[in-house]
């Protein structure tokens, strides 16, 4: 694994939905849209309102660190924080999503537990065009129309196993309905190692919600962080590592 610097600790960024006014967000530069940069307390010329941060007081804290010069988030147990960045990019226009990965693997080790996956997690916001109830409902109250309506949650875990390296690790998603779908076959060694993922998004908001149209879809925020279920005493704290997240056409 590459020499890790942590650089921050626990992120206090700005959280929820901003109120007021028009909300920062970043652009489409060059066909791309770069998740990880210009990290407030981190990178210049950061903005701080275009970052959204969701942790709970059972959640695990979210750390920056610097890996020879990448940026990356680690999620520590037991997970469920989010660390998000709002963009402004129609889906069709930056369709696919990219990142690297990188699951501990001595967090798959020493049995399942209570049989509950343990894992990292990407979560795309977005805004789409079926949205009349809810922009009549905020002009109604005189407050900013929701960020979002829809979310699909991309997972890459598995369960433990007496040996780390028997565990299996899948890829799945969700969306806020509670709907899961399969993408990938469990398979073993996957964690220990860094790994380039890629999903095209229209595929997945197509397959979530198939009597939308993505070329009204726009992307509000995508986000990072990791799960875990109950885990074997002497656990490691980090469940892994996510870096190079980007939107791209």
């Amino acid at each position: 694994m590459k020499r890790l610097f942590v650089l921050a600790c626990v992120l206090a960024l700005a959280t929820g939905c901003a109120g007021g006014g028009p909300i920062a967000r970043a652009p489409v530069v060059d066909g791309q849209v770069r998740i990880l940069e210009r990290i407030p307390g981190l990178h210049a010329n950061a903005a701080p309102d275009q970052w959204w941060t969701q942790r709970r007081a059972n959640e695990g804290p979210l750390a920056i660190v610097d890996l020879q010069g990448t940026v990356a988030v680690r999620p520590d147990v037991p997970g469920g924080a989010l660390m998000g960045r709002r963009v402004d990019a129609a889906l069709t226009a930056t369709p696919y999503l990219r990142w690297s990965w990188y699951l501990e693997p001595t967090l798959f080790g020493g049995g399942p537990g209570a049989g509950e996956e343990r894992g990292l997690r990407i979560v795309v916001f977005f805004r789409s065009a079926e949205r009349p109830w809810s922009e009549t409902m905020s002009s109604w109250l005189r407050r900013s129309p929701p960020e979002w309506d829809r979310w699909a949650e991309i997972t890459f875990g598995g369960v433990g196993a007496a040996r780390a390296e028997q565990a299996l690790q899948r890829k799945s998603i969700a969306d806020d309905a509670g709907r899961r779908t399969q993408l990938r076959e469990p398979r073993a060694g996957q964690a220990g190692e860094w790994h380039v993922e890629a999903i095209d998004l229209v595929e997945v908001y197509r397959r979530l919600w198939p009597n939308e149209d993505p070329a009204k879809v726009r992307i509000a925020l995508v986000a990072v962080g990791g799960f875990s279920g109950p885990l074997p005493p002497g656990s490691p704290a980090s469940i892994g590592y996510i870096a190079e997240a980007f939107l791209t056409r």
